[in-house]
């Protein structure tokens, strides 16, 4: 008796043994995952501090506008002075980009100015610009078409690239006296080498040439479209 007993409790053992070790394996995983698990939601626990820090972030980039509701203020600023003719709202890969005649903006061979573009850049100052937590760039282009500076004028402007880049600058200068963070604005002069028919990724890749400025010069309508000032509000 005492012989088939200890038999079958030997077949016992031998059917369960194996059970028995994979449940211990099985039961050791589970409890270091579990361990592990702890320690990351430790280490993870939020801090008030930077939780606080990221609140203020957050509320800070609700405020600042939007490339849709820049290109909509510049919008209704236009209409609102009724000079849809001779400005245009573009998207620049840059962001969104408002170009001005130059025939509103500065007499001929002048750094002087008007009045019309004075209340352009009051309204876009006080709509668009003056917010201290807004810290995009904007960029204020002058550009050129391809007639020479009349000799009188050489002295003080002797190419198109110094009347441009002085027209650009002073478009800067008045912008900071009307409040705009001065560490956000760039003025560039582009001459002629920008002329309105070509685009930012012609400029950018050298297609512009002598022969394809001698092209968009042409007529007085092109020579009139590419006197301008553009601003451009960047997306970052």
């Amino acid at each position: 008796m005492s012989v088939d007993l200890d038999i079958n409790n030997d077949n016992v053992d031998k059917k369960s043994g194996g059970g028995g070790g994979w449940l211990m394996t099985y039961a050791d995983m589970m409890t270091l995952l579990f361990a592990f698990f702890v320690l990351l939601y430790s280490m993870s626990s939020p801090d008030p501090v930077k939780m606080s820090q990221i609140q203020d972030a957050m509320d800070e980039d609700s405020s600042l506008k939007t490339q849709s509701e820049v290109k909509k203020d510049f919008q209704e600023i236009i209409e609102d002075m009724g000079i849809e003719s001779s400005t245009n709202i573009i998207s620049d890969p840059r962001g969104v980009a408002i170009e001005m005649d130059g025939d509103i903006c500065f007499g001929s061979g002048s750094t002087n100015i008007k009045n019309t573009l004075k209340s352009i850049l009051n309204q876009a100052s006080d709509k668009i610009l003056v917010n201290d937590k807004d810290f995009r760039m904007v960029i204020i282009e002058g550009h050129t078409d391809s007639d020479k500076i009349p000799k009188k004028l050489q002295k003080f402007y002797p190419t198109n690239w110094e009347l441009s880049a002085a027209r650009a600058s002073n478009v800067v200068n008045y912008l900071i006296s009307r409040g705009v963070n001065s560490g956000r604005l760039q003025a560039s002069g582009y001459a002629d080498r920008w002329p309105s028919e070509a685009s930012w990724f012609d400029v950018r890749s050298g297609k512009i040439t002598d022969e394809t400025i001698a092209k968009y010069n042409l007529t007085e309508k092109q020579k009139q479209k590419n006197r301008r000032i553009k601003i451009v509000f960047t997306n970052n």
